[in-house]
């Protein structure tokens, strides 16, 4: 993905239209593996790019994807050892 997605996929909505999801339909292992690679292409992105506006819009997804993956860690059908294997295999397959 480009900057311009990261900054649209984690910018802050003011929208009142917000859906209400249960905690235990969601998956945390995997959510937590997307923001966990979310992360590190943003960080990727955020030493190439020369832009400043871009870099503090890049910053604040950051941010955002920091806080939503810390939130899924703490939930209980969140699984460490399957969200590491995951998270290196997806990882592995980017490299190629």
């Amino acid at each position: 993905m480009n900057v311009a997605n990261y900054i649209r996929k984690y910018a802050k909505t003011s929208s009142n239209n917000v859906a209400i999801i249960k905690k235990d339909n969601i998956n945390s292992t995997h959510k937590w593996v997307e923001y966990a690679l979310d992360i590190v292409d943003m960080s990727v992105l955020l030493m190439q790019t020369k832009d400043l506006k871009e870099k503090y819009a890049l910053m604040d997804a950051l941010d955002t994807a920091q806080r939503k993956k810390d939130w899924h860690y703490k939930q209980k059908n969140f699984r460490l050892n399957d969200a590491m294997r995951i998270f290196e295999a997806a990882k592995n397959i980017a490299k190629k």
